[in-house]
């Protein structure tokens, strides 16, 4: 669009936008959409080669050539600026990216199935199913495995899953009213209380998501 007086406008705009935001970023010439300035956010792929995750443009162009107005407060009709933004996009841009950094598993606070709570006998389905529902009544996302299969299948199929926390109900646990925790990273990591596990959780999504 041959208007450098609105280019130089929109781009002042911007940039006094991002300076009131405090935000850090870099100019880059000639690298604008057709119709205006745009912002980009990048991120860099494991590959070293950056993606733009989130676009926003502003279009001082297209109002004029679709005749678009609008009444200001004062009753004058004006031009409007369109602001284009990918907002469904960047979505999708930012957890292709995730999913490709952490190599599929993602850190518990990311991860969509935290904990797989999993029955070692049929005698502990039932407790399975009740230690899911503590779960998820203090917001971690919990899901069953009470088939039956063999504990280490279950256990193998949860790690290529990536699924973060594995707790094993077996006759043991459940008469010591514990649960056996397993990790993806570190393995066994041993009977520990249904309340303190939650809480250790509970403080690792905390720290994750700061």
């Amino acid at each position: 669009i041959n208007n450098p007086e609105a280019w130089a406008r929109t781009e002042a705009e911007m940039k006094k936008i991002l300076d009131r935001l405090g935000l850090e970023y870099t100019e880059a010439v000639g690298e604008a959409a057709f119709y205006g300035p745009k912002l980009d956010l990048q991120m860099r792929n494991v590959f070293g080669k950056e993606d733009t995750v989130i676009t926003v443009q502003v279009d001082f162009a297209n109002a004029d050539r679709f005749n678009m107005e609008y009444v200001d407060e004062s009753g004058v009709k004006r031009r409007p600026i369109i602001i284009h933004r990918s907002s469904i996009g960047c979505y999708e841009r930012t957890l292709a990216l995730l999913i490709e950094k952490f190599g599929g598993a993602l850190p518990l606070w990311l991860a969509p199935e935290q904990v797989v709570v999993m029955s070692l006998t049929d005698r502990t389905v039932k407790d399975a199913h009740k230690t899911a529902e503590r779960l998820k009544a203090k917001g971690i996302r919990a899901t069953v495995d009470v088939r039956t299969e063999k504990i280490g299948y279950k256990i193998r199929e949860a790690q290529l899953n990536k699924i973060p926390y594995m707790l094993i109900i077996g006759d043991k646990d459940k008469e010591a009213k514990v649960v056996s925790v397993r990790s993806r990273s570190a393995g066994d990591i041993g009977a520990t209380k249904l309340a303190d596990f939650i809480k250790k959780v509970q403080k690792e999504v905390k720290g994750m998501a700061k």
